[in-house]
């Protein structure tokens, strides 16, 4: 991903300054995370583009690198999210060789845990979807996704397009809620 020299720089001065730890799980398998390799569509409603829009104009940040954080941040949690920038791997790297010891043997297949279908299917739905949005992001980031669009027995587009609403939104809102907003009492 193409971050900022600038902001790499803040990076680094925080990590020096709060360490995270390393060993509180197991060591994952982070290569290839730096690779942007699979095509990721979404359809969005207008009021997330507009919020996605905002919010990255505000963070001087492009929705790619936005999006892929926060996939990754699913996905493999916000702490580990901020060891691979301390570390510079996985998101963040762009050299294989400094991925040596960041390898797990431990197989990355593995289903997901068993819990309620509605964990994974955050729900607000906001209308109709005429954004379209087509960023690429690592593949196995987007495995990720489909695996656990698929335990939530719904597409990859919408699942994505749910979590994105959420995350903006939170999972209160809805077409009705929205529609409503702009009515004066």
């Amino acid at each position: 991903m193409r971050i900022a020299r600038e902001i790499m720089a803040q990076w680094a001065a925080s990590a020096e300054a709060t360490p995270l730890s390393n060993n509180l799980i197991p060591l994952r398998d982070y290569s290839d995370l730096y690779q942007q390799d699979e095509q990721l569509r979404i359809w969005l409603p207008d009021q997330a583009q507009q919020a996605l829009t905002e919010i990255c104009a505000r963070l001087d940040i492009s929705m790619t690198v936005y999006l892929t954080e926060f996939f990754a941040s699913y996905l493999f949690g916000i702490h580990e999210v901020i060891r691979m920038r301390d570390a510079k791997v996985g998101l963040y790297d762009s050299d294989e060789s400094r991925l040596a010891g960041v390898m797990d043997t431990k197989d990355e297949k593995q289903p997901p845990d068993d819990h309620e279908t509605d964990f994974d299917d955050p729900v607000p739905e906001m209308g109709k979807n005429i954004f379209a949005l087509k960023i690429f992001v690592p593949s196995k980031i987007k495995a990720g996704l489909q695996s656990r669009a698929e335990h939530a027995q719904v597409s990859l587009g919408r699942f994505a397009r749910a979590m994105i609403c959420a995350h903006l939104f939170g999972r209160e809102v809805g077409p009705r809620m929205l529609m409503n907003s702009g009515a004066k009492p």
